[in-house]
């Protein structure tokens, strides 16, 4: 199907989060396990993938995008812990979790997927946990699991939620590529 394959996001560019997000990538990479982390410039909280959106849909997802969003007022998530999915012990995404902020978040989402769903686009069917991918596991596992375990309570920071972008994802051998194409800021 043509079109631009699409997604909502939050980014995190706080630089001090960033920094510590990258202290536990080499931590992770240290496990000797077959891993890809996830680049500086594109680590984000994904809010709902739309997948691939013609070019004249993309102005009905900004709408919704900006009415949804106008709702609320800037908040902030703090960043704490490290999991996994589908669990520590069998690690396919590495992940940082959200406590303060979570059920904004949550509730954003819902918004969002409701929303989207008037437009044609796809609900979500499994509960939403709000997660910060920071690796995808490859293979071989090494030691990644008691690093996990080990590293699981880490505090990372705190971010401040002053907008949502609308991000085109293009694929490429060296990873994605994530450009925004729209920002929606909370009123």
């Amino acid at each position: 199907m043509p079109g631009i394959r699409s997604f909502i996001a939050i980014d995190v560019d706080d630089e001090e989060v960033i920094g510590k997000i990258l202290e536990v990538q080499r931590e992770i990479l240290a496990s000797n396990a077959r891993l890809k982390v996830v680049e500086r410039d594109n680590l984000h909280f994904t809010l709902k993938f739309l997948g691939n959106v013609e070019e004249s849909r993309l102005d009905l997802v900004k709408s919704a995008l900006a009415n949804i969003v106008s709702n609320y007022h800037p908040f902030t998530m703090q960043l704490h812990g490290i999991g996994a999915f589908p669990r520590i012990s069998r690690p396919n995404v590495v992940w940082v979790g959200v406590l303060d902020g979570r059920e904004i978040f949550i509730e954003i989402a819902k918004n969002l997927d409701r929303s989207l769903a008037k437009l044609g686009f796809k609900r979500e069917t499994k509960s939403f946990e709000p997660h910060l991918t920071i690796a995808r596991v490859k293979g071989y596992l090494g030691n990644l699991p008691e690093i996990l375990r080990k590293i699981s309570d880490v505090e990372i920071g705190k971010i401040e939620v002053n907008e949502v972008r609308l991000k085109k994802s293009t694929l490429t051998p060296k990873g994605p590529i994530y450009e925004t194409l729209y920002e929606a800021k909370l009123s």
